[in-house]
Order: C-alpha cells, then sequence, then structure tokens
C-alpha cells in the first residue's frame, strides 16, 4: 500500500512540501516517501501518479480564548443583561405617568396599564423557557439561542414605539412579552451552551458571567432612567431601546459561533464537533475536554443500558416524543433529585433581590427621600454590586461553589434583621430611616452578588449532557412564576405592613436556605457531570418514606383490626365527628338563606 501511495508522488518538490507542511513528523514521512522494495539502493522514479487529498487544518485563525470570550459575553448580553428592561422601569414611571395619563381616563387604569407592560416580560420568560425545550430536544444549543436573540430585537423594537404608533401601550406590552419570551429561550439554552463550552477548569467563571451581566444590566438601568440621561417625560421611551446597542453585535457573533462541541458528540457528529472544540479551545484544552466528554458519553450509556455493537457504536433509537421524554426522566431518581436541588438553589437564592431590584425607589421614597433622591440612592445602591460582580470572575474558580452560596447567604440574614431591628417603631426615631435603609440595602445586594453568581454557576452544573436543557427550562419556568407572582404582591405588601414586616419572611427563608444548601447540596466545582451525578441516588425521592409510611399504616391497621372494640369506638368518633360538621354548615347555610 505504502509502495503504490510513494510511486504516485511525482517529485521532490513534492516531498519538500510535505516535510515543511510537517515538520514535526518528518521521519513518517520520510519513510512514506522512500520505496519499499529498492533494487539498487536507490529511490525509483514514480511511475504511477495518484493525486494526494490535501490535509487542511480545521482550526480556524485567531485566539480561541477570544472566541471563546465573545461568544460568552454575546450570550451574557442577549440574556442576563435584558434585566436592564425591568430596573428601567422601576425609575421610568413618574416621567412616563403623563403620557399614560393622556391615553386612559384615570390614574388607576393609567397604573394597571403601566402593570401590564411591566409583568408582561416575566410571563414571556416563562414561556421562552419551555419553547427553548422545545427546540433542544431537536436541535440543539445554538438555534434557541438565535431565534432567541432575535425575538430580544423584535420586542425592544416593538417597545420603543410605544409613544409612535396607535395603540402603542398595547404594541410595547407585546414587545416586552416577546422579549421575555426571547431572553427566556437565551437563558435556558445560553446558560446550557456556556456550561459547555469552555474547559473544565474555566467553567465555573464562564457562567460566573451571567450575573455579571445581570448587575450590569440592573445598573445601567437605573443609571440611564435618571432625569441627567433619558429620565424626563419627553424621552423616557428611548430608554427602554437602550440594550440594541449590544443585541445587534451579539446576533453577528452567536450567528457566526458553531454548535456546541458536547452537543454534537452526544449526537454522532464526531467531526463537526472536533472541529467546534478547535473553534472554541486551545490543542491542549480540546484533548482533554475531548476526554472528559468520551467518558460522560461512556457512563450515559452505561447508566441507561443502551446496546452497543461490536464496533462500539451505540444503536440510534428512534427520537422519542417531548413529553414522554419528560416523563421518562422524571422517573430517574438521579434526574429528579438534581432537579429538586437546583429549583430551591436558583428560586430562593437571596430573595431580597426581588425587593431591593423591584420597589427600592419606592421603599426610600416611603422613607422621606425625594423621587430624585430616590432614584440617585438606587442607582448608588446597585454600583457596589456591579463591581464585585466583575471582580469576582478573576478570582471565581479559586473557591468552592458552596461556600460562595452559603456565606453571603449567612450575610444577608444579619443585614436583613439588622434592616428589621432598624426599622422597628422603637428605633426608627435614632438613625433615620433614609440613611440606614440605603446602607443595609447597599450590603445586601453586594452579597446577593457573589451567592448569585456561584447559584447561575451551579445549576447548569448539577446536570448530565442530555438532561441539561430540560432541568435549567424547568427551574427557569418556577424561578420566574414564583417571581412574577411575587413581584405582583410585594408593592401591596409593603404599603400596607411596612418594610420591617415585609423582611421578615425574607430573612426566614434565607435562613432555612443556608440550612437545606449545606445538608443536601453537593460541591460541584472542578468536577464532571457524571462525578456529580454520582452524588445522587437512582431511588426516585421520597421513596423510603413512602415504605416507612406504608409499613406502619399496616401494623397499626393488623393491630386495629384485632381489637374490634377500639375500632368501633374510633368508628363512633369519626361518625359523630362529621354529623356536628354537617349540622353547623346547614345552620349556617340556613341562616345566610334567611338575611
Amino acid at each position: 500500500m505504502f509502495t503504490l501511495l510513494t510511486r504516485g508522488i511525482p517529485s521532490l518538490k513534492t516531498r519538500g512540501y510535505f516535510k515543511a507542511r510537517y515538520q514535526t513528523g518528518s521521519d513518517v514521512y520520510e519513510s512514506l516517501l522512500e520505496d519499499a522494495n529498492p533494487e539498487d539502493g536507490n529511490a525509483k522514479p514514480p511511475e504511477i501518479h495518484i493525486r494526494m487529498p490535501r490535509i487542511v487544518n480545521t482550526c480556524p485563525p485567531g485566539s480561541p480564548s477570544l472566541r471563546l470570550a465573545l461568544v460568552v459575553l454575546s450570550i451574557g448580553a442577549a440574556s442576563h443583561f435584558l434585566l436592564f428592561l425591568d430596573s428601567v422601569v422601576d425609575n421610568l414611571l413618574p416621567a412616563a405617568m403623563p403620557f399614560f395619563l393622556s391615553v386612559y381616563e384615570n390614574k388607576e387604569n393609567a397604573n394597571h396599564a403601566w402593570e401590564m407592560l411591566v409583568s408582561s416580560r416575566i410571563y414571556g420568560l416563562a414561556i421562552g423557557c419551555f419553547v427553548a425545550v422545545l427546540m433542544s430536544h431537536r436541535h440543539g444549543r445554538k438555534l434557541p439561542v438565535v431565534v432567541g436573540t432575535i425575538l430580544d430585537v423584535i420586542g425592544v423594537v416593538l417597545t420603543l414605539l410605544i409613544t409612535s404608533v396607535p395603540h402603542g401601550v398595547t404594541v410595547a406590552t407585546v414587545g416586552r412579552l416577546i422579549n421575555g419570551i426571547g431572553q427566556g429561550m437565551v437563558q435556558t439554552a445560553g446558560s446550557v451552551m456556556l456550561s459547555e463550552l469552555p474547559p473544565l477548569k474555566t467553567r465555573g467563571t464562564v457562567l460566573a458571567t451571567l450575573t455579571m451581566w445581570a448587575c450590569m444590566g440592573e445598573l445601567g438601568g437605573m443609571t440611564i432612567s435618571l432625569d441627567e440621561f433619558f429620565g424626563t417625560p419627553e424621552l423616557w421611551q428611548w430608554a427602554m431601546g437602550f440594550p440594541l446597542l449590544l443585541l445587534l453585535p451579539a446576533l453577528v457573533v452567536i450567528w457566526h459561533a458553531p454548535e456546541s462541541p458536547r452537543y454534537l458528540f452526544i449526537e454522532n457528529r464526531e467531526d463537526e464537533a472536533r472541529k467546534a472544540m478547535s473553534y472554541y479551545q486551545s490543542p491542549a484544552d480540546c484533548k482533554q475536554s475531548i476526554e472528559e466528554i468520551l467518558l460522560e458519553k461512556q457512563f450515559t450509556m452505561e447508566m441507561i443500558k443502551e446496546k452497543v455493537d461490536e464496533n462500539g457504536n451505540t444503536r440510534k433509537k428512534e427520537p422519542a416524543g417531548l413529553l414522554s421524554s419528560i416523563c421518562e426522566r422524571l422517573k430517574d431518581g438521579r434526574f429528579t433529585r438534581a432537579l429538586l436541588i437546583a429549583l430551591f438553589v436558583q428560586t430562593f437564592v437571596h430573595l431580597d433581590d426581588w425587593l431591593w431590584i423591584s420597589y427600592s425607589t419606592q421603599i426610600f421614597e416611603n422613607f422621606g427621600l425625594t423621587s430624585g433622591k430616590a432614584q440617585t440612592a438606587s442607582l448608588i445602591m446597585s454600583l457596589p454590586q456591579a463591581v464585585i460582580s466583575i471582580a469576582l470572575l478573576g478570582c471565581f474558580d479559586n473557591f468552592d461553589r458552596r461556600t460562595l452560596l452559603i456565606v453571603p447567604t449567612i450575610l444577608s440574614v444579619i443585614f436583613g434583621f439588622l434592616a428589621i431591628v432598624f426599622s422597628s417603631p422603637g428605633l426608627s426615631n435614632v438613625i433615620p430611616l433614609f440613611v440606614i435603609i440605603p446602607i443595609l440595602a447597599t450590603f445586601d445586594l453586594s452579597v446577593a452578588a457573589i451567592s448569585g453568581e456561584s447559584a447561575y454557576a451551579i445549576v447548569p452544573e448539577l446536570f448530565l449532557a442530555n438532561d441539561k436543557v430540560l432541568g435549567s427550562a424547568i427551574v427557569g419556568i418556577v424561578q420566574n412564576g414564583f417571581g412574577g407572582v411575587l413581584t405582583n404582591c410585594l408593592l401591596t405588601a409593603l404599603n400596607t405592613h411596612g418594610i420591617s414586616n415585609v423582611l421578615i419572611p425574607f430573612v426566614a427563608m434565607n435562613t432555612v436556605y443556608v440550612g437545606v444548601t449545606y445538608k443536601w447540596l453537593p460541591e460541584t466545582a472542578g468536577k464532571t457531570p457524571q462525578e456529580i451525578n454520582r452524588h445522587f441516588s437512582p431511588e426516585f425521592p421520597g421513596t423510603n418514606v413512602f415504605l416507612y409510611l406504608k409499613h406502619k399504616a399496616s401494623k397499626t391497621f393488623a393491630y386495629l383490626s384485632g381489637k374490634p372494640a377500639l375500632m368501633n369506638f374510633i368508628s363512633f368518633v369519626v361518625q359523630l365527628a362529621c354529623c356536628i360538621f354537617l349540622l353547623d354548615f346547614g345552620v349556617n347555610i340556613y341562616k345566610n338563606i334567611g338575611k
């Protein structure tokens, strides 16, 4: 075979080409170019000419670290930075109210329209998480991210038309709904993609950029809505279009980026996966990541007991429907246990965020600050959070995830308790509340930046590659649904019960959060998905408790069956209680009818 190929190489010029092309392996190609059976010891001239295929270097030009950074930043800009749109509306209401009063008959209807405008994005986020599951089930990670970013752009453009077209408020509300759907798609599929692109050693830092973008979005929204920028009755609508400056270049970067290499390996598209891996990682990191992915794939195959043919290739199964796939995964104790922990970790991480970010301006106004000073206080409150979230990226992977989650939450409990104490009637006159509450809120949000980065890094790491999109989507849907209900109730609760009473359940929940995460959350830093997965039992959660209760119930029933007199007495008591309840219910109905 080698003799035939070497005789097909026409001249020494071609040999020089191969030597220059493959300098590190010149000995191999020298042996390839020599005749295997020379009669006189010299290489024979070629008699057969065969055109050799040119070996193309699949690694694209440029730095893999730069390409990875651009994709990571683009996904963050198209997802978590859009919290800018939630932050900006917190401060725009005074500037937007004259327009809303000109459209609606009274202030009550104007406030209702503004609430619909604000909350439509939250409901869109939940819808977007579900759509991401539908698309990722068939089309991988990249397509939902691209489509979601396009929807982000469309939604922002529609929002800008609020004062320019008939029924502009309705158009803007639909635009924010579309924008929320887009962000939900990018947030779900994008966070999964970010957990799969970098090497293991920098995975936590990459995922932590999402919280950094969220803090930057909150800070940007509070800044641009000030009176000195766009917080005026003439310019307020343009403040909601600022994300376009980042969304358009982010769309270009994501459009040209390849699919997740891990997903391509799972789909047995190995050639595409290796090209994509060389796009995102250096050659040394590529080798290590590919070995890790192949080990995870083998672990997954063993776990689900797939059949393997004599060549070591998996036999493809007929694609299952989405609903049947979800039900099948929920039956797996490892997935369900990881899902329950992920739901708790991300849904309840630093609940105070919902309070300070959504209603800080209103809270500060209630304590005596003017509207302008309250907006400025909210802006200053967000500055340390943004700085800390950026600075933490440089050392995030040097700490355990659990430490970065639990310690800041303990500090949040302390700051919340101090806010309750200082806002109580006995101490509210000692230190002005408009001074102490913004300071405590600043400290609270600063530690929230740390715990938030850890939570957003932990959740995708808890799942295997096949489960990341489904698990992240369910977590996103529950989190945004819970946040929507909470924000709808908070303003009324603040005005009715005051900040001290509202903070009590928040502090209590943060205390419970510390205990639960310390007890059941595994450490994920520096661990492969299969190592994390082995932490969870394959049994369905609650199986042991159910079997224990069933055993106790059987023993109790057997004991009562052996004592007929006791059984009859218990039956008589139950029947007597039911009769008294029905009699009381009937009497109440009769009284109501008589009225």
